[in-house]
């Protein structure tokens, strides 16, 4: 996978946990719990740095989720 397409989907994947927190309140679920460690998984295999790879947005949603 180009770098870009990775980067990409780490965005929308991390706006899709977002969603599911705010607009579906799953927070506690074991899904939601799957779904942030497969985004970790995704960071960590192909080292995405965080800090200078995701967009505003992104970096915000990823550092209240994440840190």
């Amino acid at each position: 996978m180009e770098r870009q397409e990775i980067i990409r989907d780490v965005h929308k994947q991390i706006e899709n946990l977002a969603r599911l927190h705010v607009q579906y309140g799953l927070y506690h679920t074991d899904g939601f719990r799957a779904h942030k460690e497969q985004i970790r998984q995704t960071i960590r295999e192909n080292r995405v740095d965080v800090k200078k790879e995701l967009d505003q947005d992104a970096k915000l949603i990823y550092k209240r989720y994440f840190d």
